[in-house]
């Protein structure tokens, strides 16, 4: 199924899944959409010419293979790359493969149980969507959780500390409607949420993981395609969602060429496999698929057995 239809039959699935009489719910069992939700944190920190003709090739690339992406971008990122982004805007804007959305400014943390105060938090992300809005002409509505190394442990959910739902509260007032699933619990690799346990069943909580800066850039699991590969085919024979998540630099500074070649294979054994590739903003406007999910399993229930 490609991502239009996914997005246009959503709701009348569900429809008939609810209308199945309870001796039938085990007919629910393997037909769960298997999706595939790729993206790039594009949060590069150098030079740009350092990056130069990575978001040209990125726009030929999924435009050839037709691969929708989000694009989780770093305010200084966009700041410091402002041109580049602002060329890639005019040649993406109104083509839905790709989706922008937010990375903080500076590359900080939430959920941790260390981290900056609430109010540093909220100046640095208010600071990055300003950004966004100077070059994409928009506030984006999703955050990606960037990973730290001096906040202390990642805490099992935003559920899990006063401040830590203080931070959550904060970042929805600033507008946002998506971030990765994080409360305890649930398996945030795997599980699509809402949010209602914190009072805001209006926010989705996406799957994330599988980050490149391990499997590309560190080369912790052996030859990192053939890696990545395998989890597709594991994760697609679980009935599992399958979230991969890029970085610009890796992708562009770390990987065996600076053809995107590994992000084409990826994507094209998720379809085979009979993955739907979408974005990330494509599931937040497929609301069946999260806002009836309650915060310990996911809508479309993922099979173990």
């Amino acid at each position: 199924m490609n991502r239009r239809t996914f997005i246009k039959n959503a709701g009348l699935i569900t429809a008939v899944f609810y209308a199945m009489p309870a001796r039938m719910a085990v007919c629910r069992k393997g037909v769960q959409e298997k999706l595939m939700l790729l993206r790039y944190d594009t949060e590069w920190w150098g030079e740009p010419a350092e990056m130069a003709g990575f978001l040209e090739k990125l726009v030929k690339v999924h435009r050839q293979d037709e691969i929708p992406v989000t694009m989780f971008c770093r305010g200084f990122t966009l700041e410091n790359m402002k041109l580049e982004f602002t060329a890639f805007h005019q040649e993406t804007a109104d083509d839905p493969l790709f989706d922008m959305q937010d990375h903080s400014y500076s590359h900080v943390g939430l959920g941790y149980e260390r981290g900056k105060p609430v109010d540093i938090l909220e100046a640095d992300y208010e600071r990055s969507f300003q950004i966004h809005s100077e070059i994409f002409g928009r506030r984006p509505t999703g955050i990606a959780i960037c990973g730290t190394s001096d906040d202390g442990p990642f805490l099992p959910g935003f559920d899990a500390t006063e401040k830590s739902k203080a931070e959550f509260e904060m970042v929805v007032k600033l507008g946002t409607r998506m971030i990765n699933s994080n409360l305890s619990g649930i398996d945030g690799s795997r599980e699509f949420i809402n949010y209602k346990l914190l009072g805001h069943p209006e926010v989705m909580g996406f799957v994330s993981g599988y980050s490149d800066t391990a499997w590309m850039y560190r080369k912790e699991y052996g030859d990192p395609v053939e890696y990545m590969l395998k989890e597709v085919r594991t994760r697609s024979e679980q009935n599992e969602h399958m979230p991969v998540m890029f970085h610009d630099w890796v992708a562009w500074q770390k990987a065996p060429d600076k053809e995107l070649s590994h992000v084409r294979e990826i994507a094209e054994t998720g379809r085979k496999l009979g993955y739907t590739l979408v974005t990330h903003l494509d599931c937040y406007h497929n609301k069946q698929l999260w806002q009836k999910a309650s915060n310990h399993m996911s809508w479309f229930p993922v099979q173990k057995d």
